[in-house]
């Protein structure tokens, strides 16, 4: 980045899906991240606690009951409120299973220090250190709510994650409709 003068950088992890309109949400989430900030993340497989309206999800979907037809319709439309809730920033916690995330120069020069050492000597993966270097302080890191980007694979019974529009189902490049996916990784038990 520093070498061809890059200011920042959209690094995104091979085989994902986005959003369709992922441009307009990238634009609304950069234009609600307060400066300075070092990293934007804008696609995980995993819920974090200080994402908006998770945590209420959460208790949401284990109190109600699924035998029920009322709580089923409730749960229906709960569901579908939030995955297609308006796109925020929120300040990042701990962060985990990153598909994407945008990285400004003085931070990837940061990171290019960190890296060999924390990959090579202590032997960690890249998304521990992104989500190490949030949790710690040593960045100030936004996260996306919900995830524009997100891991996609064509194994079967995968735990690929729910996308409102995406752009591969949109050019019939999947045959799953991920909108009827769970949100995050961690949510598939508790989404059916």
């Amino acid at each position: 980045m520093a070498r061809h003068d890059i200011q920042s950088a959209l690094i995104i992890q091979s085989s994902v899906d986005m959003e369709l309109d992922i441009k307009l949400r990238m634009a609304s989430a950069l234009g609600d991240i307060p400066d300075p900030y070092d990293m934007l993340f804008v696609g995980r497989h995993y819920a974090e606690p200080t994402e908006p309206q998770v945590q209420e999800m959460m208790t949401f979907l284990r109190q109600t009951n699924s035998s029920d037809p009322s709580a089923q319709m409730q749960r229906v439309w709960a569901k579908r409120e939030f995955a297609s809730r308006k796109t925020r920033v929120y300040l990042s916690s701990f962060p985990s299973g990153i598909s994407a995330y945008a990285i400004g120069r003085q931070m990837a020069r940061r990171l290019h220090h960190r890296l060999r050492v924390r990959m090579t000597v202590d032997k960690h993966d890249l998304d521990f250190i992104l989500a190490d270097v949030a949790m710690v302080g040593l960045s100030i890191a936004y996260s996306m709510s919900p995830s524009s980007i997100a891991a996609y694979t064509t194994r079967h019974g995968s735990d690929n994650q729910l996308l409102t529009h995406s752009a591969l189902h949109v050019m019939s490049l999947r045959q799953d409709d991920p909108a009827m996916l769970s949100p995050y990784k961690d949510w598939a038990s508790m989404w059916t």
